[in-house]
C-alpha cells in the first residue's frame, strides 16, 4: 500500500490541475479577448502536469506489475477524462468543422462536395453574378445548398457553430472514418462538442484496452499503459481541443494488437480503418504483409495467396469506406489536396530542408513546381525519399515478428515517428500517434518532446502580444532538447549492441 502513495499523490494533484484547467478554459472565449487570453497560465498547468506525469513513471517503475498501481493509473486517468469532458476549447477549433460535416452527411449530403463559405455565399452569388452561379451549380447543387442554409439557420448554436470554422473556403480534409464518427455522434446529439468527446472517448478506452493487450502479450508489464492513459498531451489534445486523431490512433492500436497475435485478417481489417481515420497508417502495410508471409512460410502454406488476399482485404475496406463520397469523383480530395500543398507550420526537420534548398537554389528558389515553390517542393521529395528508404531497409532488415515481436514493432514505432518528425506540419495533436508506442519504447527524449511540445501554443501568445519576432524561436525550443536526448540514446543503444555483440 506504501508504494501507492506516491502515486495518489502524483494522481490527485494532477486532478486538481485537470479542475483548473477545465476552469481556466472559460476565460478562452471564441473571437474575443485575445491579449488577455490566459495562455502563460495555461502552460504553467500544462508543464506542472507533465513534471506529475514523470514523476508518476519514475514511481510505477520502482514497483512493477503491481495490480493496485494498474487500476490506480485506470481509475484516475478516468477521472482526469471526465473533469476534462465540459471544459471550453482552448486556443482550437478544428472541432466546429467536424460538428458541421457530421451533420452534413447525417442530411444525405456529401460532406467533400460544398466548402463551408459556399453555404454563406451561394445566394449573394446567384443574386449579384447568376451566370458564373449556373456555370458552378447545377439544380442538385442548388437544392442541397438551401438546404445546408436551412440547417446552418436551425439553431443559433448551429449559425454560431459553422461561423467559426477555420478555413472555410477548403472543403473538408477529414476522411471517411471520421465522416462516419461525426455522422453518428450528430444523430445522437447535434451541435454537442461534449458528445463528440464522449464519443472520442469510446476509441480512447479502445486505444487503452489494445495497448494493455500488445503489452501482455509481448510479456511486459501492464504498468507502462500509464504513459498513453496519463499523457497530458493525449489528454488535452483529445478531450479539450477534441481533435479527431484518437479514432485512427485507436484502430492502429487495434491493428498493432491483431498483428501480434497472429490475427492476419483482423490485423489487416482495422489497419485500414486506421487509415480511413487519417491515412498516415498506410505506410506501415508493407511491414504488415511481411509478418504475414513469414508466418505462412512457417506454417507451410501459400504465402503469396495470404498477401493477396490481406492486400484484396485493405483495398475493399477503402473502397467501401470511400464508396459514400465516390459521386463526386475527384473532387472529394480537394480539401485534402490543398493541405498537403500549402501547409507548413511547427516543423523541425521539414524547416531546415527548406532553408538549406533555398540557400543552395539561389535565384532559382522563387521557382514554382506543381504550386508550390521549388524549396519547399524539394524538401517533400526529400521526406517522401526518406520514409520509402527508412521502409525498404526495415523491409531488408527482415527482423521477424515470431522470433523478434518487440524489435519489430520498434520498426513499426521508428516508421510513425518519422512521419511526425519529416512531416511540414507538426501540429502538437500529430505527436499523439507516437504516445502509444512509448508505453513499449519509453524513451526520454520522446517523453519530454510531449511535454516541450506544448510550446506550440505559445505561438499565439506572440501574436497577440504582437511579438511575432520571437514564434520563429518556439520550433527550437520544442526540438533542440529532444534531438539531443534521441542522440544520447541512440549513442547508448549502439555501444550496448556492441557490449552484446563482444559477449556473443
Amino acid at each position: 500500500m506504501r508504494s501507492r502513495l506516491p502515486i495518489f499523490f502524483t494522481g490527485f494533484a494532477s486532478l486538481l490541475l485537470y479542475f483548473f484547467l477545465t476552469q481556466l478554459s472559460y476565460q478562452f472565449n471564441w473571437g474575443e479577448g485575445y491579449s488577455e487570453r490566459p495562455i502563460l497560465t495555461y502552460l504553467a498547468i500544462y508543464f506542472s502536469l507533465c513534471v506529475l506525469y514523470g514523476l508518476t513513471w519514475f514511481f510505477v517503475r520502482r514497483h512493477p506489475e503491481d495490480r493496485g498501481n494498474f487500476w490506480t493509473i485506470i481509475i484516475f486517468g478516468l477521472l482526469f477524462r471526465a473533469v476534462l469532458l465540459p471544459s471550453q476549447q482552448i486556443q482550437e477549433d478544428d472541432v466546429y468543422r467536424y460538428l458541421w460535416d457530421g451533420k452534413v452527411f447525417a442530411n444525405g449530403i456529401n460532406p467533400f462536395e460544398y466548402a463551408p463559405a459556399e453555404v454563406h455565399a451561394f445566394k449573394a452569388l446567384r443574386i449579384q453574378n447568376p451566370e458564373s452561379y449556373y456555370e458552378i451549380y447545377v439544380e442538385r447543387n442548388e437544392r442541397e445548398l438551401e438546404q445546408l442554409d436551412a440547417l446552418k439557420w436551425e439553431s443559433p448554436r448551429s449559425v454560431k457553430f459553422l461561423e467559426r470554422i477555420n478555413h472555410p473556403d477548403v472543403p473538408t480534409i477529414y476522411p471517411p472514418m471520421a465522416q462516419f464518427v461525426f455522422r453518428l455522434v450528430h444523430q445522437i446529439k447535434p451541435d454537442s462538442i461534449v458528445a463528440l468527446r464522449a464519443g472520442f472517448l469510446i476509441f480512447d478506452i479502445l486505444a487503452l484496452v489494445f495497448i494493455i493487450g500488445i503489452l501482455s502479450r509481448l510479456g511486459m508489464d501492464k504498468t507502462g499503459c500509464l504513459i498513453y492513459f496519463w499523457s497530458p498531451l493525449i489528454i488535452k489534445e483529445t478531450f479539450n481541443s477534441t481533435h479527431l486523431d484518437i479514432i485512427g490512433i485507436s484502430l492502429l492500436c487495434g491493428a498493432i494488437y491483431f498483428l501480434i497475435r497472429q490475427r492476419h485478417t483482423l490485423a489487416t481489417f482495422f489497419l485500414a480503418l486506421s487509415f480511413l481515420g487519417k491515412l498516415y497508417p498506410i505506410i506501415l502495410f508493407p511491414l504488415f504483409l511481411q509478418a504475414y508471409y513469414e508466418k505462412t512460410i512457417e506454417e507451410g502454406k501459400n504465402a503469396w495467396s495470404r498477401i493477396l488476399r490481406n492486400s484484396v482485404l485493405f483495398m475493399g475496406v477503402v473502397f467501401l469506406g470511400y464508396l459514400s463520397f465516390l459521386g463526386i469523383g475527384l473532387q472529394m480530395f480537394d480539401g485534402l489536396k490543398a493541405f498537403t500543398m500549402y501547409w507548413q507550420s511547427n516543423d523541425s526537420i521539414f524547416a531546415i530542408l527548406a532553408f538549406i534548398f533555398k540557400n543552395v537554389l539561389g535565384g532559382f528558389a522563387t521557382e514554382m513546381t506543381l504550386s508550390n515553390p521549388l524549396p519547399i517542393f524539394l524538401s517533400k521529395v526529400t521526406v517522401v525519399i526518406i520514409l520509402t528508404g527508412v521502409l525498404f531497409w526495415l523491409l531488408l532488415k527482415r527482423t521477424s515478428l515470431l522470433q523478434q515481436p518487440v524489435e519489430f514493432v520498434r520498426g513499426l514505432f521508428w516508421i510513425m515517428a518519422l512521419v511526425f518528425l519529416l512531416s511540414p506540419v507538426q501540429n502538437s495533436w500529430y505527436l499523439c500517434w507516437v504516445v502509444p508506442f512509448l508505453c513499449i519504447f519509453p524513451q526520454r527524449s520522446w517523453i519530454v518532446l510531449t511535454g516541450l511540445i506544448g510550446f506550440y501554443y505559445l505561438d499565439f501568445y506572440f501574436d497577440y502580444q504582437e511579438l511575432q519576432a520571437f514564434s520563429h524561436w518556439i520550433p527550437w525550443v520544442e526540438y533542440l532538447p529532444f534531438y539531443f536526448l534521441l542522440g544520447l540514446e541512440l549513442r547508448e543503444s549502439r555501444i550496448q549492441n556492441r557490449v552484446t555483440e563482444q559477449v556473443d
